[in-house]
């Protein structure tokens, strides 16, 4: 990842990471846990072997992943911000889940072999990977590397609801209910104005499948959560001709 970029982003974390759960929660009005278990169940409808959580932040999804996965499948979650790996980590201490592992890295430079995982999922980090980020390219030419061709990519982001009302009263949602509140519970404006504006500038639908198109990806099933301010979307990597 760009150094500078990537250096604001660990700052912003930094400063989140203990009270990120929460205003996930209060955002969320608490449905971002379900819209976690669907995809984590539909990823594991198709019984991987190997799964990667890419920016898994906090752990949430991982830890999901790892409750309701079968004995074999093996889950690594990966970030780059090594405060919210080890908050991760005590989360799963009570847990008894095997065949998890937490490593520390950069998305665009990934310690990995070329078609490593069944599947990837990336909860809520998508848009940092690619929204106003000038190693958009190659985040995803990563994430493509790494996945085992016929593979599926599991996306589960903030959405931009097509419904010009429902659009409108989202973004006043974002901005004066998000910042304030996020800011007031982080004790950090600069992060959760970040988090606002990528959401309500993110790509829409069609150009987010074009983009992974063009990087041989292949759109196969979306679900739209709360009116479109969330969605589910799985792509499957190209098989080698």
């Amino acid at each position: 990842m760009n150094n500078n970029r990537s250096s604001e982003l660990k700052k912003y974390y930094s400063a989140i990471y203990k009270r990120y759960d929460l205003v996930n929660r209060l955002f969320t009005l608490g449905q971002d846990q379900y819209w976690r278990r669907v995809a984590v169940r539909k990823c594991l409808s198709d019984n991987p072997s190997k799964v990667l959580d890419l920016c898994c932040g906090t752990g949430d999804l991982t830890i999901c992943l790892g409750k309701y996965k079968n004995t074999e499948t093996q889950i690594i979650g990966y970030d780059f911000n090594p405060e919210m790996l080890e908050y991760a980590r005590k989360k799963t201490v009570n847990r008894k889940y095997s065949n998890i592992e937490f490593l520390e890295g950069d998305a665009g430079k990934m310690p990995f072999s070329d078609n490593n995982f069944d599947a990837i999922t990336i909860g809520f980090g998508f848009r940092n990977l690619t929204y106003d980020n000038p190693d958009c390219e190659k985040n995803i030419h990563e994430i493509v590397r790494v996945l085992k061709p016929g593979g599926y990519f599991y996306i589960l982001e903030s959405g931009v609801p097509k419904s010009g009302i429902i659009r409108f009263f989202y973004k006043i949602y974002l901005y004066l209910f998000l910042i304030p509140i996020g800011s007031i519970i982080s004790g950090n404006f600069k992060a959760y104005s970040y988090l606002a504006k990528s959401s309500s500038n993110f790509y829409t639908n069609d150009e987010l499948k074009e983009l992974l198109l063009q990087n041989k990806l292949e759109f196969r099933y979306m679900k739209k959560f709360f009116f479109g301010a969330a969605d589910l979307f799985l792509f499957r990597k190209q098989q080698l001709e």
